[in-house]
């Protein structure tokens, strides 16, 4: 006999991840009946990255393949809210507005209600509304919030940005075996080369001699997505220079001023020595040189640091520095907050530094890299994809 009647818990279920699932299982071992309150478009508009959110029908639909899964679907009823009180406070109790499931006023009264501690305040105010209306108390069941392996709260926003898988796990360049042990970078084995020469996404065709032309097809690539990217990376001169060229301005540039193909290095260099001092607002570098462009313009931004959105690392060939990607990372961030681009000049090789742009990138986003002989690389940032770059660097050492 269970201890309850008729429960309901309410939330955005965005992602069902593991803290969902865990207070799924709690909800359906305590009573005999299950109301899930889903938030409506409209109430969660104002969440961060909000434009990520799943459709209120999507939600519905995973919740509902989920319980019947575990054999809890019979059990359950579904309603939308758009505040916080649903009909929890209703005097016809299940009237408000449902998903597929037609009101009845024949439904039992709510006894109880889940929340975690987060929510608790919101359970107290239907109880007061409740009250007012003539209706009894609803038993407030707390339950404790689910932590991912990082110890912080596991929830659908940390997923949107990127930082947490839905089982609680924070994506991360180190593997745990190796994050105690004082590592200060990755190292790219040999046998792994062929592996990274293969592409991570969608490949835009292209050569040295048409770069103002792949880079069009880049941006009509970018402009025929049914969504709008979240943040868009790019990684290397050539596709950062092409870009800038066509008027398109990635939010994130990492650069390292240096170029394989060496007959465009001295001409790449002036375009991005230029580029810079005219969106940094520094002295511009007029070099006579490959070496001098790139000493003079490494000292022009050193100049300018501390008062522009320009980020310095280092990277040494064929490894993935842990100070370069807290950098990258720091510089995703500060642009979901600010919205402000940046560059990142890294100092010695940023072939590798896509890997940690995708992992930290927040969903939806795009990471377009340069794939020797082939062209640029699109990379749309999914979970699966962030999964696959992890098992990526797991193979480094």
């Amino acid at each position: 006999m269970k201890k309850y009647k008729h429960l309901v818990f309410a939330g955005t279920f965005d992602r069902l991840h593991i803290g969902h699932k865990k207070m799924l299982a709690r909800a359906f071992s305590l009573a005999n009946k299950v109301s899930l309150g889903i938030t409506s478009n409209k109430m969660v508009k104002d969440k961060l990255l909000s434009q990520l959110i799943e459709k209120t029908e999507d939600r519905r639909w995973n919740l509902e393949r989920y319980l019947k899964k575990k054999g809890c679907f019979k059990e359950t009823r579904f309603f939308r809210i758009d505040d916080i009180y649903g009909p929890s406070t209703s005097l016809r109790q299940a009237q408000g507005k449902t998903l597929g499931i037609k009101p009845s006023i024949k439904t039992p009264p709510f006894d109880s209600i889940l929340v975690t501690e987060f929510t608790r305040t919101n359970a107290e105010k239907i109880n007061k509304r409740r009250k007012e209306r003539g209706l009894p108390d609803l038993k407030i069941i707390v339950e404790p919030l689910v932590r991912g392996d990082d110890g912080e709260v596991v929830t659908s926003e940390r997923i949107r940005m990127g930082e947490i898988d839905r089982n609680g796990h924070k994506y991360s360049i180190l593997d745990i075996r190796y994050s105690k042990t004082g590592k200060k970078e990755l190292t790219l084995p040999k046998y792994l080369r062929k592996e990274m020469r293969k592409p991570l996404g969608a490949v835009v065709s292209g050569s040295v001699n048409r770069l103002s032309e792949t880079a069009r097809k880049i941006v009509q690539s970018i402009n025929r997505l049914d969504y709008k990217p979240t943040v868009i990376i790019s990684v290397g001169d050539i596709v950062t220079m092409s870009l800038l060229k066509v008027g398109f301005n990635p939010d994130v540039k990492i650069v390292d001023l240096r170029s394989r193909r060496k007959e465009i290095v001295f001409r790449n260099q002036n375009f991005l020595a230029s580029e810079l001092a005219s969106r940094l607002k520094t002295r511009s570098v007029t070099p006579r040189s490959s070496s001098e462009s790139e000493g003079s313009l490494r000292r022009s931004l050193a100049q300018t640091s501390t008062r522009s959105k320009n980020f310095d690392c280092f990277n040494e060939a064929g490894t993935i520095n842990l100070k370069a990607t807290d950098t990258i990372e720091y510089a995703i961030k500060k642009y979901l907050k600010e919205k402000k681009k940046s560059w990142i000049i890294v100092n010695g090789e940023e072939d590798l530094l896509a890997l940690p742009a995708i992992l930290f990138a927040p969903l939806n986003s795009l990471v377009l890299y340069g794939q020797m002989d082939l062209g640029v690389v699109i990379v749309e940032v999914t979970e699966e994809k962030k999964k696959k770059v992890e098992e990526i660097l797991l193979k480094f050492s």
